[in-house]
């Protein structure tokens, strides 16, 4: 796994919310699990510089620097696929995005998408329809505010 200060920018960014937080024994596990398959995960043979995280007890956070070579429909599917069986052995969905990962006063909060302009707008809310590092790193924590604005 590569670090993810060396990813640049354009560096491809999935970022997948679970339905719930996660416990640390299952944190602990997901990482058990996903050095391994960072370490094999390959584009057409070649091995992906990847990159790989559980942040916040609920986002699953997969990245590959494309300078060296582009994930491919293929590897995209494998990942796609790993991610399902983690599901399945947690019985969670990371594949849920109608529910939003809020934050408000340090606190983690689940709402539904169509509540997000309920609340306050210094309500952080997850954004995981990001889709490179350079728009991690800018807008994946978003005011609502900001996000109600785009819709």
């Amino acid at each position: 796994m590569i670090p993810f200060d060396t990813l640049q920018d354009q560096a491809k960014l999935w970022s997948y919310q679970s339905d719930r937080l996660l416990t640390d024994t299952e944190v602990q596990w997901i990482h058990e699990q996903l050095g391994p398959f960072l370490e094999e995960w390959a584009a057409h043979g070649t091995k992906l510089k990847a990159y790989g995280e559980v942040m916040n007890h609920a986002h699953l956070i997969l990245a590959v620097d494309e300078s060296a070579h582009n994930a491919s429909g293929c590897s995209i599917d494998t990942s796609v696929r790993f991610i399902k069986q983690l599901e399945k052995e947690l019985g969670i969905s990371f594949f849920n995005r109608l529910k939003m990962l809020t934050l408000s006063d340090g606190q983690f909060k689940y709402v539904d998408y169509a509540d997000l302009d309920r609340l306050p707008e210094e309500t952080i809310v997850f954004n995981n329809t990001v889709s490179n590092v350079g728009e991690f790193k800018n807008f994946w924590k978003s005011p609502v505010k900001k996000i109600i604005s785009q819709q």
